[in-house]
């Protein structure tokens, strides 16, 4: 039975030889015989990758049965606790105390513990809420990023409160110096410029239902659990907000309202090279260094297949903890929360994504509600997460479109 590593290793050579064969054959032609070897490499690679997910998984079912989880540096948690203060250290017991047993069943210390923490939050809960330690928000985060998308590639600001941001937007290829004499005074350029209001949606976790059986169970990772569960619906939401999101009443305005069109295709245009070149030449080339796609998995399915007039595969495998997959030279960002190619629809973002100010509230809400799943012997837990975002420079990311009419 090959080890995990053992199939990254053999993923790594099969990605390997297709690397040094796209760079070998460089801006010539690829023959027809290249091209086989090419599809050939390409099957051998997706039936490993397929493998290595399901090993992936299996291995994720097992630390999590033996309560084995990790922050989001990667760091096994019982490492990280070693590196807490003890201040953090007690809340972290407070926390567990306060899941396992409630407010009211837990220690006096843990009690006056939770207080503190309460009373220190800058958004004090009148209904009873807490905000958790740096480690449990850490793990909530942690599998936030499993959906990230978005999130991955823009730059993030962890801001202590919710408090409105006035936040100026601009075209950033309209800001040119100027040539000026040895004392003579600079001038000041009116900037055509917009602001927005950077402000901190509220996302709910919905009530995540524990048995009390399991809260007794000091065999589980009761905080492990919480927090992976709280995440993964907390980073789906956040995901779905960052990119479609409507602007109106609770939502976030997403980066499909908020990114100008590059290149805008006919009506019925299937996805072809010429499409993605026309949009990439849509951007600055000034932003293009930095440049990634972002598309979703469906996009990336065809693209994996798609060859420019040379015959050239656009799409370059990445190596598993090595160089990043490459569609025409540059890295790329699945997110799920991309639309699929289709009239009407705006299904690739190209450009400098950090550009994309991802604004997070550190403090993360946590509730225990003992009372309303009763009858049915479970108990009820509910975490909050506020952010927002804005696309501060509108040069730097454009979407394209393909028209629906």
């Amino acid at each position: 039975m090959k080890t995990l590593a053992q199939l990254q290793q053999e993923r790594n050579v099969i990605a390997t030889e297709m690397r040094n064969l796209h760079q070998s054959i460089g801006e010539e032609k690829w023959t027809e015989e290249q091209q086989r070897s090419w599809t050939g490499m390409l099957e051998k690679l997706d039936a490993a990758d397929a493998v290595i997910a399901r090993e992936e998984k299996l291995n994720q079912t097992d630390q999590r049965s033996m309560g084995q989880t990790f922050d989001q540096d990667g760091v096994h948690i019982s490492d990280a606790d070693n590196d807490l203060t003890d201040l953090e250290s007690r809340q972290l017991d407070a926390v567990v105390d306060y899941l396992a047993n409630g407010f009211s069943d837990a220690s006096k210390e843990s009690r006056n513990i939770l207080k503190e923490m309460r009373a220190n939050t800058t958004t004090p809960d009148t209904k009873g809420g807490y905000t958790v330690p740096k480690l449990f928000r850490n793990r909530v985060v942690d599998a936030m990023k499993q959906f990230g998308g978005l999130a991955n590639i823009a730059t993030i600001l962890n801001t202590a409160s919710g408090n409105p941001i006035n936040w100026p937007t601009t075209d950033g290829t309209l800001e040119v110096g100027a040539m000026i004499g040895e004392t003579e005074k600079t001038s000041e350029e009116d900037l055509v410029f917009d602001s927005v209001v950077l402000g901190a949606k509220k996302c709910s976790s919905k009530i995540i239902k524990v048995s009390n059986e399991l809260l007794t169970d000091t065999g589980i990772d009761l905080l492990g659990l919480i927090a992976r569960r709280a995440g993964q619906r907390i980073g789906r939401a956040e995901a779905s907000q960052l990119i479609t999101g409507a602007g109106t009443g609770n939502n976030i305005k997403g980066l499909q309202l908020q990114a100008n069109v590059g290149h805008s295709a006919a009506k019925g245009t299937k996805i072809a090279w010429d499409v993605l070149l026309k949009h990439k030449h849509s951007v600055d080339p000034a932003y293009r260094g930095q440049a990634k796609w972002m598309f979703n998995d469906n996009t990336l399915l065809a693209l994996k297949t798609m060859k420019d007039t040379m015959g050239r595969p656009i799409w370059q495998p990445d190596l598993v903890g090595g160089a990043p997959g490459l569609i025409d030279g540059d890295q790329y960002q699945i997110d799920q929360a991309m639309p699929d190619w289709a009239d009407g629809k705006k299904p690739v973002s190209y450009g400098d994504h950090s550009a994309v100010q991802l604004r997070r509230v550190i403090g993360m809400g946590l509730k225990r509600l003992d009372e309303i799943y009763a009858e049915s012997d479970l108990v009820g837990f509910l975490m909050f997460h506020r952010f927002d975002m804005v696309l501060e420079d509108k040069a730097a990311v454009k979407l394209l479109e393909i028209k629906a009419a």
